[in-house]
C-alpha cells in the first residue's frame, strides 16, 4: 500500500512540476480581467427598509449589476457593476423609474432634498 501511495504522489509531483495541466495550474484566473467598478449613489425618498429592499431588487434585475448595498437610514447605495455592460446613468434611471431620486454622491453638496411621495411599501393597507 505504501508503495502505491508513494508512486502516485511521486507521479503527481513530477507531472505538477513539468506540466501546467495538473492541479489546474494552466487555468487562467477567471476574475483577473474583471473590470468591476463601484459607484456611490445618494438615493432620496426611502423611508424604510422595504424601500431599500425595493431598490436592491430592482438593481439585481439589471444586467451588469453585480452587487448593491442600500442603506435607507443614510440615503446611500453602493453599486458594484460592469461598465462594459451598464452605465451609471442607466443605474440611476432604474432607481428613478421606481419612484426615488438618485444622483452620484458628492455631485450636489447641498442640504438633502426631501420627497414626500409615499411608496407602495410604506402606504398602510386599507382594511375592508
Amino acid at each position: 500500500m505504501k508503495t502505491i501511495l508513494f508512486t502516485f504522489l511521486s507521479a503527481a509531483l513530477i507531472c505538477g512540476c513539468n506540466c501546467k495541466a495538473t492541479f489546474a495550474q494552466g487555468q487562467p484566473n477567471p476574475f483577473a480581467n474583471a473590470s468591476a467598478k463601484v459607484i456611490d449613489l445618494k438615493v432620496m425618498g426611502m423611508t424604510c427598509q422595504g424601500c431599500a429592499d425595493h431598490v436592491i431588487a430592482t438593481l439585481s434585475e439589471k444586467k451588469g449589476v453585480a452587487k448593491s448595498e442600500v442603506k435607507f437610514t443614510e440615503n446611500k447605495a453602493l453599486v458594484t457593476y460592469d461598465p462594459k455592460v451598464i452605465k451609471p446613468e442607466e443605474i440611476i434611471a432604474a432607481i428613478e423609474a421606481i419612484g426615488y431620486k438618485a444622483e452620484l454622491y458628492g455631485k450636489n453638496e447641498k442640504k438633502e432634498d426631501t420627497i414626500s411621495t409615499a411608496h407602495a411599501c410604506c402606504v398602510p393597507k386599507k382594511k375592508n
